[in-house]
């Protein structure tokens, strides 16, 4: 389903459909920065407490693995909404970054870039419209159905139908590991009602919540049909990745990336 890449000490995974269409992105792991503990090493994030010298440099990594310029990048400032917003420039890096947790572009000289710490990181390619996206879908964009408002957008800005759309569900953590309370719970039960079953597992007095199959019923519902999860968990897996509830919050963001240059 997915593929590893090696690159100048960077690690990073890609989905074998995306990679057969010729798009450019990945899911980038912790390793090959600069970056110190508790943030070593590809840290992305300057939120977390680290250098804005070392979270440049490790961008600039991320982006020589697949000889993009540094200067085509477009990120937002991440804050668990349903806002997806349509860039057609880079981002200006002396202005604020605009509040979204959804990017779409469909100019191949824009490289949408977002960043993850356990949050579900998703990317979407419409491969006859042109059209590239990226979400970031925690437990509370996951609920306010951000999949849902990525392909609405796509569809009323760029002219996409869903059933072209190609998405691929990144590494986040796992439905073992989302241990949740009731009022986290009792939103769920209320948002996907008919598919509470297949999302929420109650057992020995832990409740648990299943994001990648919230997120791919979400794209589902709203029409799209071709679908890939990693299933990789960032807690099981924090040799490799940043997990803000397995390092107890004292940890880095690993970086997410697609675009349609090259493509």
């Amino acid at each position: 389903m997915n593929l590893v890449q090696n690159k100048n000490g960077l690690k990073y995974y890609e989905f074998e459909s995306l990679h057969q269409l010729g798009i450019r992105h990945g899911f980038y792991t912790r390793l090959g920065g600069v970056s110190p503990e508790p943030f070593a090493s590809l840290n992305m994030a300057t939120t977390v407490g680290d250098s804005s010298e070392n979270v440049l440099e490790n961008l600039r990594r991320m982006f020589e693995t697949q000889e993009l310029d540094l200067e085509s990048r477009y990120d937002g400032w991440q804050v668990h909404s349903s806002t997806c917003i349509c860039v057609e420039h880079p981002r200006d890096v002396r202005s604020r970054a605009i509040r979204t947790d959804g990017l779409i572009t469909s100019n191949p000289e824009v490289t949408l870039v977002m960043r993850f710490g356990d949050c579900v990181p998703v990317v979407l390619y419409d491969p006859v419209q042109r059209v590239v996206g990226i979400y970031h879908a925690g437990w509370m964009g996951t609920v306010k159905k951000i999949a849902k408002n990525m392909v609405r957008t796509m569809e009323a800005v760029y002219g996409c139908k869903p059933g072209d759309l190609y998405a691929g569900i990144g590494p986040s953590i796992g439905p073992d590991h989302f241990e949740v309370r009731e009022d986290v719970s009792s939103q769920f039960e209320k948002v996907f009602a008919d598919d509470a079953d297949a999302l929420i597992q109650k057992q020995a007095g832990r409740t648990t919540i299943d994001l990648w199959k919230a997120n791919q019923l979400t794209l589902e519902a709203a029409g799209v049909k071709r679908i890939d999860i990693m299933e990789i968990c960032t807690v099981c897996n924090r040799h490799e990745w940043f997990s803000h509830r397995g390092d107890r919050g004292r940890t880095g963001r690993f970086g997410a990336m697609i675009t349609l240059k090259g493509s």
